[in-house]
């Protein structure tokens, strides 16, 4: 078999990072013992000189502006089991590696070969995490174990046979074996550097001074014996619950975390070969939460625009209570394979769409309505409200005006009288007890305006009913 396996070597770190709107510096802080001490930083405090392992007293007094976050290493979990979705579109098996942790492995002995080998594979899972902000190392092996190690080096190797591979992982250097500290110490003390000093000592001897773990780990690294791993199981939902570096209490607090949330749904998304039509909001407050929704006319993962329609949505909306945490989810999931374009004016329907969904974003969902013709003779009944695109079975008179008046207007008896061929008299409605009997013509006003009106044959009075564009 052949495995890739993916080590986040900042992953806590990363994840903060990308939800703060502007570079500040930040270290993770884990508590060992009564101490705390600093086990990732980003680029900005590691510029200042914080390093990993240096108490938090130490770390504010070389760097005051410090932002100081504890690990959350089940927050971590999460994100690392969403992303193995990612990784699961290039192969038919993922496993979590916990003694590595955090990396991920994936088998590619039979899926390889559609993404141009294993190098292809790695070139696309390396774009994927780069855009999403998250560093990755990659190492590719015949073992799950052996790639992760090789993906804990800085030179990402790679090595694609067993028979290559059993005498490659003998160069490895003990350090980087899984195995306690107090294991790694008594090795050192007997200075040994690399994992052929131990290939060499007999298993007995081994096992009678490391106990028989030792044997079996390398082993298992240099594939001599099975790796068994449960493969990681993958809900249909998508959706990502993320802390909030800061409170908010309005948009402007909301917006970088959820371009983020949003980059990292719609990657699933594509992924999946789905896209989702509705969207589900919810800002968890210190007490309770707000939930919001939005629809789309179609499925899209565009974070982009759905970044602008929860702008529009949300903007003028602050919050009773400041927002610690937000959650998003995709609710409504279909398959989506892409979107067809015309050869001609391509990009002007979509941007007409873009426009609609906007405004239905920011005014409400019942604000925006199409309009759809109804098979009826009187003039006020023959059109009613439909969803935008909405297309209806019957095709409407075109000689008549969209804007109607909410009731027709009296007008003054002295109309001059149009040619009988340009009449259009219109009776019925009978059988609901509102008849109606009418003769309609277009009335040109002296300001150039297009008038529709009508003269009641019952009454002979004339009434103004409508205009036309």
């Amino acid at each position: 078999m052949l495995w890739l396996a993916l080590h986040f070597p900042s992953l806590g770190v990363d994840l903060l990072d990308r939800l703060l709107p502007e570079p500040v510096p930040v270290a993770l802080v884990d508590s060992a013992g009564s101490r705390q001490r600093v086990v990732q930083m980003n680029a900005l405090a590691h510029e200042a000189g914080i390093r990993p392992g240096m108490g938090t007293a130490a770390a504010l007094a070389l760097l005051p502006t410090l932002r100081l976050c504890a690990r959350d290493r089940a927050g971590e979990m999460a994100n690392l089991r969403r992303w193995a979705a990612l990784a699961y579109a290039y192969g038919p098996q993922v496993v979590l590696l916990p003694e590595c942790f955090p990396a991920l492995a994936l088998e590619l002995e039979g899926s390889a070969h559609l993404f141009a080998g294993v190098e292809g594979v790695a070139r696309r899972l390396r774009r994927i995490f780069q855009d999403l902000g998250v560093a990755v190392q990659v190492g590719i092996a015949p073992t799950p174990l052996g790639a992760a190690l090789l993906a804990q080096r800085q030179d990402h190797g790679c090595c694609i046979t067993l028979e290559q591979w059993q005498r490659d992982c003998l160069e490895l250097p003990i350090a980087l074996l899984p195995l306690p500290e107090a294991t790694h110490r008594d090795l050192a003390a007997l200075g040994l550097g690399q994992v052929k000093a131990l290939w060499v000592i007999p298993r007995k001897q081994l096992s009678r001074r490391f106990g028989p773990s030792l044997g079996q780990l390398l082993d298992r690294l240099a594939g001599i014996t099975p790796d068994p791993r449960p493969s990681l199981a993958f809900v249909p939902k998508v959706a990502m619950t993320v802390q909030l570096p800061a409170e908010a209490e309005s948009w402007p607090g909301l917006r970088f975390a959820l371009r983020r949330v949003l980059q990292d749904l719609c990657e699933q998304l594509r992924v999946r070969a789905q896209a989702a039509q509705a969207w589900r909001l919810q800002l968890i407050l210190p007490e309770g939460q707000m939930t919001f929704s939005l629809s789309l006319r179609r499925p899209s993962r565009d974070a982009e625009a759905l970044l602008a329609l929860w702008q529009s949505h949300l903007e003028g909306k602050p919050s009773t209570a400041p927002i610690r945490a937000l959650r998003l989810a995709a609710v409504d999931l279909t398959a989506y394979d892409g979107q067809q374009q015309g050869w001609w004016e391509e990009g002007q329907e979509e941007a007409l769409w873009s426009f609609v969904e906007r405004l239905r974003a920011r005014l409400g969902e019942g604000t925006v309505a199409g309009v759809a013709a109804v098979a009826e003779h009187r003039p006020e009944r023959a059109w009613r409200r439909v969803a935008p695109g909405e297309v209806s079975a019957s095709g409407g008179n075109a000689r008549r005006p969209l804007w109607l008046l909410p009731a027709p207007l009296p007008l003054p008896a002295s109309l001059p009288a149009p040619p009988p061929d340009q009449l259009e008299r219109i009776e019925g409605g009978w059988w609901s007890g509102q008849d109606v009997a009418r003769d309609y013509f277009v009335l040109r006003r002296p300001d150039g305006s297009r008038c529709w009106v009508y003269r009641d044959l019952r009454s002979g009075g004339y009434f103004l009913h409508g205009y036309f564009a």
